[in-house]
């Protein structure tokens, strides 16, 4: 049973505002100008023009003017946070200290499996080894290489944090860095705003909302999907293998109990995550070969190109590693890229639950939460490299992700911890308590989904144009 919440006036789309706004600037300020017998005129209208352009493009999807407003209220209260923003020169080294373990023992899971009498034990203990330490170095590779995508990482200009997050997301199997450089700083902007139809059908360069790719896999989502013609037959299927495995699955599952529900959902939800990365790895290959990547054929070349080149360099250090430490090595690389987005790991609690549809104190929806899991030695936060303080990052994506617990400490009432200072606002302080288990927080998202981000009660633009690329 998914949760049902309360309806709320429709809130009018962004895109469509901005798009209004380039047809007045076209035709108002143009022939304002060539009327205009004084050059101030003109100048004054293309000003005027050129403002409402500009606050045009700034719009962003709801969910993510709520976090800019929880943003701006948290400074006015506590101007001296804004200390915490900029960089961090501690995570770089964190980060070539987790991809050099990570090389390391997929060359000792390579060199085991190929000199062990067992061959069967052996299997047995690559699969722990990368679940446990090489799913653990995945979500902090991943987590670090996020933090170098928003600038926290290091000071340096674009160019180079790109060059970085393309080299230092190497070894993979099927990696992130595409979700990364197309798709995660669109979802800040556009927060459950974009429909997964649009991921497929857009010819942006960028996806609109890079996370919907991944919550397709556990959350009800609205709008359209995108769907292709069989040949020879009348039916249609989506290319996205969650939606044709979850939501043509999901729904038999009403009426069930919810440890039955739980059961039933994320068996799914592992057999849907699994087949894909794996089709994804298959996938990689092929771009490599032809330089296209098929899942997204109207994009434009430089989409293609960026697919090709890391598909490429990827498929290189493969190869190498298959020829120097055998086909463990590999195996035990795609185990542990799976592995924290499973059940089977701890991580996994902070990946499914992250955008769900809180409550806030008015009634209304709260589109990112927080997992708290207050173990001794704080080992959860480290296991997750401190991803799990999710919506702390929303509020402030410049905070790096190891002072995002800092931020909480000093801004207490903001983050569900007691507090002598003035009460939050009620549409900006979340009702929901934080989730604080990790165990219960993996059994409740899979028996009773939440819609992602509030896209239930603010709406998804099946029409979305994207136009923030263009305004930059």
């Amino acid at each position: 049973m998914f949760i049902q919440l309360p309806a709320r006036s429709a809130v009018p789309h962004a895109p469509l505002q901005r798009s209004s706004a380039r047809r007045r600037w076209f035709s108002e300020a143009k022939p304002r100008a060539t009327r205009s017998s004084a050059g101030f005129g003109c100048l004054a209208a293309a000003a005027a023009a050129a403002r409402s352009l500009r606050t045009a493009c700034r719009a962003e999807a709801p969910a993510a003017e709520w976090h800019k407003a929880r943003r701006k209220a948290i400074l006015r209260r506590y101007p001296e946070l804004g200390e915490l923003r900029g960089s961090d020169a501690r995570t770089l080294p964190l980060l070539v200290f987790a991809n050099a373990a990570q090389l390391g023992l997929a060359c000792f899971a390579g060199f085991s499996l190929q000199t062990s009498d067992n061959e069967a034990l052996s299997l047995c203990g690559v699969a722990a080894l990368a679940v446990a330490a090489g799913g653990t170095l995945s979500l902090c590779s991943f987590s670090v290489l996020h933090d170098l995508l928003h600038g926290t990482c290091l000071r340096g200009d674009r160019t180079t944090r790109e060059q970085l997050l393309f080299w230092l997301s190497f070894p993979t199997i099927f990696g992130y860095h595409l979700y990364l450089q197309r798709g995660h700083l669109s979802h800040h902007r556009n927060l459950g705003r974009a429909s997964m139809g649009q991921l497929f059908e857009s010819q942006r360069l960028n996806f609109e909302d890079g996370d919907v790719l991944f919550v397709a896999h556990r959350q009800p989502l609205q709008g359209q999907p995108f769907e292709v013609a069989l040949p020879f037959t009348d039916l249609r299927v989506s290319p996205s293998i969650s939606h044709n495995v979850l939501t043509r699955l999901w729904d038999r599952s009403k009426g069930q109990s919810p440890d039955a529900r739980a059961v039933r959902n994320g068996a799914l939800y592992c057999f849907s995550m699994i087949f894909e990365r794996c089709a994804l790895a298959v996938n990689d290959k092929i771009v490599a070969l032809f330089g296209r990547n098929a899942f997204f054929l109207q994009k434009p070349a430089a989409f293609h190109d960026s697919c090709a080149k890391y598909a490429r360099v990827a498929a290189v250090l493969q190869v190498l590693l298959y020829m120097y430490c055998g086909p463990g090595a590999l195996l035990y690389l795609l185990i542990a890229e799976v592995a924290w987005q499973l059940p089977i790991h701890p991580g996994c609690a902070m990946f499914v639950s992250n955008h769900g549809s809180a409550r806030t104190a008015d009634g209304g929806c709260a589109p990112t939460s927080s997992l708290y899991v207050d173990e001794p030695w704080g080992w959860f936060d480290w296991v997750c490299m401190f991803s799990n303080y999710h919506l702390e990052h929303h509020d402030f994506p410049d905070v790096p992700l190891l002072k995002l617990p800092e931020l909480r400490t000093r801004a207490p009432e903001f983050y569900g911890l007691p507090s002598k200072a003035e009460r939050v606002p009620s549409n900006l302080a979340v009702a929901t308590p934080a989730a604080t288990n990790w165990l219960a927080t993996v059994h409740r998202s899979f028996a009773e989904p939440e819609p992602y981000a509030c896209s239930v009660v603010n709406g998804v633009d099946d029409e979305y144009a994207g136009e923030e690329e263009v305004c930059q």
